[in-house]
């Protein structure tokens, strides 16, 4: 078994990047605890301001004191308007950079570089503004690992000076610690408003002041925050020369936040956002918001509605001279539950919108059903600020922002016409502004631009609506207002990646062309870092500045090692379809029974006494399986190839006594090939369809196993039948399993039980708000989605997975068998077949070596139940073949590097497993996955009387993370592709999280024939 991955999840909850990192690992409940063997054991932050912008970076180096190797996960937030623009991490004891990498690719890259045991490094922009960087490996036993983060920050405006704050509010001390800050461009001294403790002073040398602290097992008393008194107007334009007789601008512009009246709301809408997640927003702020705007807003109707995994419309409130008291104590006792679905938005008949979320819907995409002004307001550390700001420029509202902004100040774009920022008048010199859309001033503006030769000048026009009501001018010189060191064309490129990500579908390739060219994280492009230089060269990823030497000379002298990609699995796909074409045409039914040998002495001369015909008909009849009939190419009428065998073949009617000729023609001729022509004038062919048909649909029960969970909390609801009281104990004791996937979906199968499946849905689909874009929390909400029949959600489900893993063949697998469950059946079978016509790479085709005769066996099926309704034309004929089956049993897992394996026991009491493959009455089991996602597959093309045990063992994971246990899901089918087929599904999660390998299996389900 290889070393154990733990996870380090690190949260940012502050608005900078550099509050301390709070490490947690599993607790045992499939939840996070605060881990004390992994410690941040140094942290330096280094900030540079000058004018109303920043450059900070922050180095971290974390220690692992365990004896487990580890895989780190740093999850962390960032301000409005910020991404990550610098990523490094230390190979071989020194730092190396990032470079940009489209973020499938770096993903796949990633995951197929550490199945070598090599170091990588990713850093990627998840939903909403927030990142996530995966290291790999942190050495047990000391072993360190650093990692370093850059980014570009505009200091906030309040009253007549700039301030710069970094929250400094660590839980424990620090090792090793280091704070640095670097003023640059500024006659007076920067005023320490509040400062780390009494050693931190700045000090001037030359033209900088900077102040620092170096410190050991280090608590701050308070945290940092500077005032700068605002420049004037000339001060305030930094530019950075560029080829082409270029340079980036970025002016900031002195302008005061005027507003005007406007008529009041007389029917307001507040549309509260009450899923799991809302709990963690700041209702102390929402609050504060609704007070402001009931003191001017005195008297007005607001109706209350509800957005979780539903849209619901609560009560109604008159408010009277602004007081909204009983709507505060109705808001303050909501119950948060549930994911979040934007999807169910339904249309509002009020004035205006007041909505208050995240802005992540984890749970289904946008659907924007109103016409009227939304106000978009944001009390969260994790926010989706481009969902925010789509929906409030699509209706012509405000967002408001008050994680980072005063409410007092905020409610003013509500209540007011605000002075906004319309444009500047046309310039030849000038090109690519931004911000390009209108938007309200706040306390300052600030724009960006590129300038074409020396100097121009910039007219900026500010107004209401689409009146021009005041004009600034900005004076443009590249001789005078020209800045060293400062990166003037990332803080451009940001402010563009800002606007173009409001509209991501329609400037994918314009993000991505951005992110690549100026190294910006952003929903498309993720940083990487490679530990050996071939691997920038196999993998075609351009290397940082310190390697590209020797990647130039690796390319020039043609020693470079490309990389081994498995161009499509369709070969492989055709052999297994032969394969399964013998199997399937293997007469078993003479092993069906076992006699013992008599021990008489005269045994072997009564068989002599039998007649050869007698001979014959054994032959037929008992010992060995009949050897597959020859199939021959039917002609290309039908897409699906006929198969053709002399009647001679199937049966030797020459040597039959008149006692065997009795035997029906039919009955010997059951388990051959479906869909024969038989060369004889006694047998039509409709005749013998029908026979094999009816010999694989005849009989058959599935019995399926409640798998119960032995999670402690469940003693709570041993005795609960009644799903609203389920419901109450689920909430009274969620508290302490808050971020326990496991529970949530231990009490939506409770719910699902007690035919709930209402509350069920809602308390299951809470798990799509536990993390961001995790594929095995979104395929553990598949499984269980499929199972309960929520075809709609298991499809949108899937489908984000496969835009986050479009990489692994299961993703595609996953998506096409949800398409059929939604009954889009040209649709399942085109991602069907995508498995065998995409590349990968050589690790993830080894690691999913076999999932052809499992997808053979899904696309076969599809077209034999649904032909009618399928143009397969594009199918490779070799590979579509009738294959019924009385049983099918398929197990999967949400798990990378995972070990499940799937038993069945026979009638017989055989057992068919990874090693016993094949039975004696015909079971046939697929590739043993001893990593990956799975799947395994048992296949019987006929059963034989009896009972059928269906068993999973679980062998071993290599990680444990926030999903929690393994989540398995069995489907289970009796007479599969027969065009009557039964399904039944066992979903559970596994039961420990040690590596097991044990001789026990967990009983899933029976089959009775």
């Amino acid at each position: 078994m290889k070393n154990l991955w733990l996870l380090l999840l690190v949260w940012f909850p502050m608005v900078c990047l550099a509050q301390i990192p709070v490490i947690e690992t599993p607790d045992g409940k499939g939840g996070f605890g605060k881990n004390n063997q992994v410690v941040l054991q140094k942290l330096n932050i280094e900030t540079k301001i000058t004018g109303s912008i920043s450059t900070n970076i922050v180095t971290m180096v974390f220690r692992n004191n365990s004896n487990r190797l580890m895989e780190g996960r740093l999850t962390f937030p960032l301000p409005e308007g910020v991404n990550v623009s610098g990523y490094a991490i230390d190979i071989n004891g020194k730092l190396r950079n990032a470079v940009p990498v489209e973020k499938e690719k770096a993903k796949e890259v990633f995951e197929t570089i550490q199945k070598r045991n090599v170091d990588p490094g990713i850093l990627e922009k998840v939903e909403g503004n927030n990142f996530r960087t995966r290291i790999y490996p942190i050495n047990a036993n000391g072993g360190e690992r650093t990692v370093q983060i850059s980014y570009n920050y505009e200091l906030k405006k309040l009253a007549d000076h700039y301030q710069f704050f970094l929250p400094l509010n660590f839980d424990h001390p620090i090792p090793e610690f280091t704070l640095k800050t670097i003023v640059f461009q500024t006659q007076m001294t920067p005023k320490l408003e509040e400062k780390p403790d009494g050693s931190f002073q700045f000090v001037k040398n030359g033209n900088v002041w900077i102040a620092e602290t170096h410190k050991t097992n280090y608590k701050p008393t308070q945290n940092l925050r500077v005032n700068f008194l605002q420049n004037d107007e000339n001060e305030n334009v930094m530019i950075q020369k560029a080829s082409d007789n270029s340079s980036y601008f970025l002016a900031n512009i002195i302008i005061n936040s005027n507003e005007r009246s406007k008529k009041l709301s007389a029917k307001t809408a507040i549309v509260w956002d009450n899923s799991l997640s809302g709990s963690k927003r700041n209702h102390v702020k929402e609050f504060a918001l609704l007070d402001e705007y009931f003191k001017i807003n005195k008297n007005v109707s607001v109706n209350i509605y509800f957005i979780n995994n539903t849209f619901d419309e609560g009560k109604s409130f008159k408010i009277n001279d602004g007081n909204w008291t009983e709507l505060k104590t109705y808001l303050s006792q909501i119950t948060y539950d549930g994911g979040t679905d934007f999807s169910q938005l339904k249309p509002i008949k009020e004035d205006e919108i007041l909505f208050f979320t995240d802005g992540m819907s984890s749970f289904g995409n946008l659907n924007l059903p109103w016409t009227i002004s939304v106000y978009t307001i944001a009390a969260s550390n994790k926010v989706n600020f481009n969902q925010l700001k789509f929906i409030s420029t699509k209706t012509g509202g405000e967002f408001l922002n008050l994680n980072e902004n005063d409410p007092e100040k905020e409610i003013r774009k509500i209540l007011y016409q605000q002075l906004k920022f319309l444009g500047v008048e046309s310039n030849d010199s000038l090109s690519e502004m931004y911000p390009a859309l209108p938007q309200s001033i706040a306390q300052d503006f600030v724009l960006t631009g590129i300038l074409k030769g020396n100097q121009s000048t910039v007219k900026v026009l500010f107004g209401y609506g689409n009146e021009v009501t005041e004009t600034k001018t900005i004076h443009l010189n590249t001789e005078k207002q020209s800045v060293k060191d400062w990166e003037i064309s990332k803080f451009w490129a940001q402010k563009k990646l800002n606007e173009l990500e409001i509209f991501e579908q329609k400037n994918k390739d314009e993000i991505k062309n951005i992110s690549r060219q100026f190294g910006l994280v952003s929903n498309n492009m993720s940083l990487m870092v490679l530990e050996d230089v071939n691997d920038y060269v196999r993998y075609k990823i351009p290397p940082p500045a310190e390697l590209q030497s020797e990647y130039n000379k690796i390319v020039k002298n043609n020693r470079e090692e490309r990389e081994e990609r498995v161009q499509d699995l369709m070969s492989d796909a055709e052999e297994m379809a032969e394969n399964l074409k013998a199997w399937w045409n293997t007469d078993f039914s003479a092993q069906q029974k076992s006699y013992p040998k008599p021990n008489s002495a005269n045994s072997a001369d009564g068989v002599n006494d039998i007649s050869e015909e007698k001979i014959e008909i054994i032959q037929n009849v008992v010992p060995e399986p009949v050897a597959a009939p020859k199939v021959e190419a039917a002609p290309p009428a039908s897409p699906v190839a006929t198969r053709e065998v002399q009647a001679s073949q199937v049966i030797s009617a020459r040597a039959l006594s008149s006692a065997e000729r009795s035997i029906p023609t039919v009955q010997a001729l059951q388990g051959q090939v479906a869909g024969i022509n038989v060369s004889s004038d006694s047998v039509s062919i409709k005749k013998i369809e029908e026979v094999v048909v009816m010999g694989i649909k005849a009989g058959g029960k599935i019995s399926i196993v409640d798998v119960k969970s032995d999670a402690k909390y469940m003693r709570f609801f041993e005795s609960l039948k009644k799903p609203a009281d389920i419901y109450q104990t689920y909430l009274k004791y969620r508290k302490d399993y808050q971020e326990t996937p496991q529970y949530y979906f231990d009490i939506a199968q409770l719910l699902f039980k007690n035919n709930d499946k209402k509350l069920g849905l809602k308390v299951l689909s809470s798990i799509a708000d536990l993390d961001i874009e995790n594929e095995e929390l979104y395929k553990l909400l598949a499984y269980k989605l499929k199972q309960a029949e929520v075809f709609d959600k298991q499809l949108w489900i899937t489908q984000k997975v496969l835009e986050w893993r479009p990489f692994d063949p299961q993703s595609y697998r996953d998506y096409a068998l949800a398409l059929e469950d939604n009954k889009q059946y040209q649709a399942a079978l085109d991602n069907l077949y995508k498995v065998l016509t995409q590349s990968y790479t050589q690790e993830l085709a080894n690691r999913d070596d076999g999932i052809e005769e499992v997808v053979l066996m899904e696309m076969n099926q599809l077209i034999s139940n649904h032909k009618n309704q399928l143009d397969f034309t594009k199918i490779n004929p070799k590979i579509v073949a009738d294959l019924p089956v009385n049983i099918r049993v398929v197990i999967n897992w949400n798990k990378d590097n995972t070990d499940i394996d799937l038993w069945v026991t026979d009638s017989n009491g055989e057992r068919c497993m990874y090693s016993n493959n094949k039975t004696k009455i015909g079971g046939r089991l697929s590739n043993d996955f001893t990593s990956g996602f799975g799947p395994e597959q048992f296949l019987l093309k006929k059963a034989v009387k009896g009972k059928y045990k269906i068993e999973t063992n679980f062998f071993g994971e290599n990680q444990v993370n926030v999903s929690g246990p393994t989540a398995i899901m069995a489907e289970i089918f009796i007479n599969y592709a027969t065009g009557k087929q039964e399904r039944k599904i066992v979903v559970f999660q596994n039961k420990t999280e040690t590596d097991r390998g044990d001789k026990e299996g967990v009983l899933i389900g029976e089959f009775e024939f």
